[in-house]
């Protein structure tokens, strides 16, 4: 019993550790930790520019950015990554990338699948979500419900044009096999 409290009050403090403070820059952890807890959300009205992604130790040298332009009610989304590798070496059961958008309340959207060209992925596509955070993951393919824990990408914690970042969103991932 004792020992059983001592494990969740540590995991309780390591996720506390791994998981960043409102307004912290975590690009050192996202980039140090395999488990991304959460992330952070801008507002982008009238927005017409391009948000960084930054890659997760999972894929230490990819790069990724995301090109936005939000149109009256619409949100346009040109994501691009470079020098991923292929789906599979996450595992035998996954086989794509998928582009992940999260509210500031923690309400997944899947934006779509990345068509793979190489070690280049390319996503187009279009939310009616204002507000948003954005991440990349592995799956087995682009229906999954929920994110797996393969999280490659997430994006920056700030963005040229925007003063002021949403809030950070938390990542309800899919229940391990």
């Amino acid at each position: 019993m004792l020992l059983g409290k001592a494990f969740a009050l540590t995991t309780a403090l390591l996720a506390m550790w791994l998981s960043p403070a409102v307004g912290q820059n975590y690009d050192s952890v996202s980039k140090a930790a395999l488990h991304v807890f959460q992330v952070m959300t801008f507002s982008y009205p009238g927005f017409n520019g391009s948000v960084t992604f930054w890659p997760t130790s999972r894929v230490p040298k990819a790069k990724g950015k995301v090109s936005i332009v939000r149109e009256c009610e619409t949100t346009i989304i040109v994501a691009r990554l470079d020098d991923i590798p292929p789906a599979k070496s996450f595992g035998a059961a996954f086989n794509t990338y998928v582009l992940w958008l999260i509210s500031p309340e923690g309400k997944l959207e899947t934006a779509g699948e990345f068509v793979l060209h190489g070690d280049k992925g390319e996503l187009f596509t279009g939310t009616a979500l204002g507000s948003f955070g954005m991440f990349v993951s592995v799956e087995p393919n682009r229906h999954v419900k929920a994110p797996s824990q393969f999280v490659v990408f997430v994006n920056a914690t700030s963005v040229d044009g925007i003063l002021e970042p949403g809030r950070p969103a938390i990542i309800n991932y899919a229940p391990l096999p």
